[in-house]
């Protein structure tokens, strides 16, 4: 019997462990969890991808962050940006006027797109945000405050525009290297830029 030995990020119980990750950090928006025992060599937006895209989701990078080789083993069709049920972008890059994604409709609002933000690093830096909402302790005037580097703020901007009819809406996974946090389109921002 041929036995391949795969990358740790391609392997299905690591996977499995880090939708666990991604699930908590789902529920409890703005909650950082470092990923790099499950890494192996790679990166967190590959290990974000991994555990979500298979032939059957589609994908649309716009600033080719992801290696030919990458893409080959997550066989994830491309999409044009307003159809693709992933998008990966480049946060310290602002979005395009005309970007425009997949929001869902009110009969399947499950079709909005996530959009994957890698950026320099997620638990420190000067844009902070203020998040509320579902999953945030309800205590009067409580918020999780959450620090980023090398993000660009039109980012959080334009999200606002874009969950601004719930349940319409993005949802959004911020990485760098090995951290990752969520931000789900029932979360509400207030943005605190420090610059």
């Amino acid at each position: 019997m041929l036995q391949v030995d795969l990358p740790l990020i391609w392997q299905d119980e690591v996977q499995q462990r880090i939708f666990r990750q991604l699930l908590s950090c789902t529920s409890l928006p703005g909650t950082i969890t470092d990923l790099s025992i499950h890494l192996g060599e790679s990166t967190a937006l590959i290990g974000v991808l991994a555990t979500f895209l298979d032939n059957t989701v589609t994908l649309h990078d716009i600033d080719g962050l992801v290696s030919d080789g990458n893409r080959r083993f997550l066989n994830s069709p491309d999409a044009a940006i307003s159809e693709a049920r992933f998008i990966v972008a480049d946060g310290a890059i602002p979005p395009a006027q005309d970007f425009t994604p997949a929001l869902g409709t009110l009969d399947s609002p499950e079709f909005g797109a996530t959009v994957i933000l890698k950026g320099q690093q997620v638990g420190s830096g000067e844009l902070i945000l203020n998040l509320t909402g579902p999953g945030i302790s309800t205590q009067e005037g409580k918020q999780n405050k959450l620090s980023l580097m090398g993000f660009h703020q039109d980012w959080f901007i334009r999200r606002q525009e874009w969950v601004s009819n719930f349940s319409l809406g993005i949802d959004l996974i911020l990485v760098d290297a090995v951290r990752v946090t969520v931000i789900p389109r029932t979360t509400q921002l207030i943005l605190d830029f420090r610059f």
